[in-house]
């Protein structure tokens, strides 16, 4: 090991025949105000909890309109985002930057495929109502730094409801997005074969 990379502790700690005990995980709210702290800079504990204030730990999703849902979903999330579950791209403009959010809700963070390989993954969330609405509040704060979007979040708590809504509409039961048409070619001629 002499010139390796090692420090002489973590050698230390790869030669030991039992591994060190494992630090308790911290709960969501505990992660996000350390990431708040860190963002902001110095901020005390109680100031870095007042962005999730909106939603409680126990909290209920409260009625909301899956309609406005969608129509919000499109302005912020479909850029980055589809609904399928082949992660197809269905309109101009539209990436395959993030994962698919087909069937996200009740998902645990980082199953799906993501294009962008270089970017961290969010790890440790189970999408249900509460950590959907403090991420689209703010991803950054929620994951401690750790996503790289082009995306500030979401202040309003309505707008964010009718988007949970939304997003729990997008399962295998829904037979639009679960059994979509077959692609297209990307090759015109293919394309200009099967109309014939």
């Amino acid at each position: 090991f002499g010139s390796s990379k090692f420090s002489s502790n973590q050698v230390e700690l790869l030669l030991s025949p039992t591994p060190p005990p494992p630090r308790p995980l911290a709960t969501l709210r505990d992660r996000s105000a350390m990431a708040f702290n860190n963002e902001i800079g110095g901020g005390s504990g109680a100031a870095s909890m007042q962005i999730f204030d909106d939603v409680p730990d126990d909290f209920k999703l409260p009625s909301g309109s899956t309609e406005k849902g969608a129509k919000y979903f499109k302005k912020y999330c479909s850029q980055c985002h589809s609904i399928y579950p082949d992660n197809r791209i269905t309109m101009a403009g539209q990436t395959q930057i993030g994962p698919t959010l087909f069937n996200i809700y009740g998902r645990a963070s980082g199953n799906e495929e993501i294009s962008s390989k270089c970017t961290e993954r969010v790890e440790g969330v189970v999408w249900l109502d509460a950590p959907l609405m403090n991420y689209m509040k703010n991803p950054r704060v929620m994951t401690q730094g750790r996503v790289q979007m082009n995306f500030r979040g979401i202040p309003d708590f309505q707008t964010r409801v009718d988007i949970v809504h939304y997003l729990k509409t997008l399962d295998w039961s829904n037979d639009e997005l679960a059994n979509p048409k077959e692609k297209p070619s990307s090759i015109p001629f293919v394309r200009w074969m099967k109309n014939q």
